[in-house]
Formats: C-alpha cells, structure tokens, sequence
C-alpha cells in the first residue's frame, strides 16, 4: 500500500493522518449512502442498508479531553515540569533506540526538530502479532540510523479505532510528514511472516 497523503500542505502530528482517512471514509460513507438510495428508490418495499455509524478514526464525544482540560495541564506547574523532563528523556536517549511515548510528547519532538534535519519515525501500534512483531524488528535494527529518533506510541491513544490499519508508520523531517504508511504490512510481500530483513529496508527507505 503506498503513503497517503491527500493533503496539499504538510501535515504535522497525528491530526493530520486522521484528516486523510477521514475524508476517505467520508467519501465512501457518501458513495455507500448514494447507492442506498438508489436502492431503496427502485425496491422501496426492501429495508434500506443500515448506516454505519461510526467511522475509521472518530471517537465518542465523551471520550475527548476539552480544549479547558488540556489549558488547565498546560498551566500546571507539576505537569509542566513532568513534561519537560520526559522530552528531555527522549532527546537524550531516542536516537537509533526505539522509545515509548505519548502523543504529545511525540508532537512535540516534530516541532522542537522543525528546524533541524534530524529524522523522526513514529510507529503506531496495538496488541495485534504484527504490532509485535514489527517492534521486535525494528528493535533490533534502528541501531544503525543514528540521526533518527524512534517513538514507539500506542495507536489507541491517537484515535485510531479500526485495529486493522495498524501498524502505522509515519516519517518526519524539517517538521513535515514525509511517509504516511497506514497498515504497514501491505508494504511486506508476506504481510503475516514478515521478517527483519523486510523491516530493515522499509526503515531505510522511511530515514532516507
């Protein structure tokens, strides 16, 4: 599967990968729906499909901090200074290792490396065999990109709902998102058995 990216603009964060699937599960919702009535308009005694109602990457309306809550943390002394030690953590230790993070923290180094040519490769993951394997890969190959930094982020923590898009891989430089890779093992010929081998030259082409 190639990168998506349908945006014109480069798209920073994970607001950006979420925009893109949006607007393709936007335009099948629409096309599925035209067919519906269509449908419906030639059998009208046939019950109409069944709208879905959720979507690829939505997240029920209660799940969602408000934009108050996230003013009230960024006010926080304590929070502010957790946070500052965390990203001080990743500098130190994130390049060629691979290291958890949160979505924020993973935004952040986008945006402090903005203006530098320091890459970073986000791997989005989940419980799944290939979330797994693809880290244990990767684990063991990133070593050798010494001016790459590696963040590992749970997928569900970015909205990402549909666990079959997942592993997700996205590549930053100069604060751009220059890979969009949603369901990483398309990428492999074998997307069950995969091997390092597969893995190592997906990352070379991510850092390069």
């Amino acid at each position: 599967m190639a990168d998506f990216n349908h945006h014109a603009g480069p798209q920073t964060g994970v607001k950006g990968v979420i925009a893109d699937y949006q607007q393709a599960q936007l335009e099948q919702r629409q096309r599925q729906e035209q067919e519906a009535a269509a449908a419906k308009a030639a059998q009208p005694h046939y019950p109409a499909p069944q709208n879905v109602d959720q979507t690829l990457f939505t997240k029920k309306e209660h799940e969602l901090s408000s934009d108050e809550d996230l003013d009230d943390l960024d006010d926080d002394p304590v929070f502010k200074e957790y946070r500052e030690a965390r990203l001080a953590e990743l500098h130190q230790t994130g390049f060629g290792v691979l290291k958890d993070a949160t979505p924020d923290e993973y935004v952040d180094m986008v945006d402090q490396h903005a203006q530098s040519d320091v890459s970073i490769v986000v791997v989005l993951v989940n419980t799944s065999r290939a979330s797994k394997r693809l880290v244990e890969f990767m684990q063991a190959e990133v070593g050798t990109f010494t001016n790459t930094m590696f963040l590992c982020v749970q997928a569900s923590e970015c909205g990402f709902s549909d666990p079959h898009v997942v592993p997700i891989i996205l590549g930053y430089r100069y604060g751009e998102l220059k890979h969009n890779i949603v369901r990483v093992v398309d990428q492999f010929a074998d997307p069950i058995n995969f091997d390092r081998q597969h893995v190592a030259k997906l990352l070379g082409k991510v850092c390069q």
